[in-house]
C-alpha cells in the first residue's frame, strides 16, 4: 500500500505509542510552527520481510487542509539493524521538515516528489517521496474496503 516495493504479505503497523513518541518529539521541535499554522504531525511505521517504511504527515487540524506528507524506505537485510534503521529515517525526516519549515510558502510546491527517489544519509541507502496524500484516510478507507 504505502510501500516501494512488491510483498505478498501485509504490513506490520508500528505500536501507537512508539507513533506517538515520535509525534512528541517533532511537537517539541516544531511545535511553534504547528500552533502559527494550526496542524500537528501523524506518525505512521509499517515494517515488511524486506522493508521498512515511515511515514510522517504534516497535517492540518482542519481535515479539509491537505497535508504534507514525507515517506521514507529502506530495506531490509540480515545484517541490518533496525532500530539503527529506524533512527537514521527519522534522524533523515528531520533534516527534510528543518529544510521545509526555512521555505517560504511559495517555494514549497518545489518539494514534491511523488516517485521514490535514492538518498544516502549516515551511508545508508533509503528512498524518499513527499507527497499530498492523507495517511490516516487513505488506512481508513483501505480497512473499509477490506485491505
Amino acid at each position: 500500500m504505502f510501500s516501494r516495493r512488491e510483498h505478498e504479505i501485509k504490513a506490520v503497523l508500528f505500536p501507537q505509542d512508539w507513533s506517538e513518541n515520535l509525534k512528541q518529539i517533532l511537537l517539541n521541535i516544531y511545535g511553534d510552527h504547528c500552533i502559527k499554522e494550526d496542524k500537528t504531525f501523524e506518525v505512521y511505521g509499517f515494517s515488511y520481510p524486506s522493508e521498512v517504511v515511515l511515514i510522517i504527515s504534516y497535517v492540518g487540524l482542519d481535515k479539509f487542509i491537505s497535508p504534507v506528507s514525507f515517506f521514507l524506505s529502506c530495506d531490509l537485510g540480515n545484517d541490518l539493524n533496525s532500530d539503527e534503521i529506524i533512527n537514521d529515517m527519522f534522524d533523515s525526516a528531520g533534516i527534510f521538515f528543518d529544510t521545509y519549515f526555512a521555505k517560504e510558502e511559495s517555494e514549497i510546491v518545489e518539494d514534491f516528489i511523488i516517485d521514490w527517489q535514492e538518498s544516502e544519509f549516515n551511508k545508508r541507502q533509503f528512498y524518499y517521496k513527499v507527497t499530498r496524500e492523507n495517511i490516516g484516510l487513505t488506512i481508513q478507507a483501505d480497512m473499509l474496503l477490506g485491505e
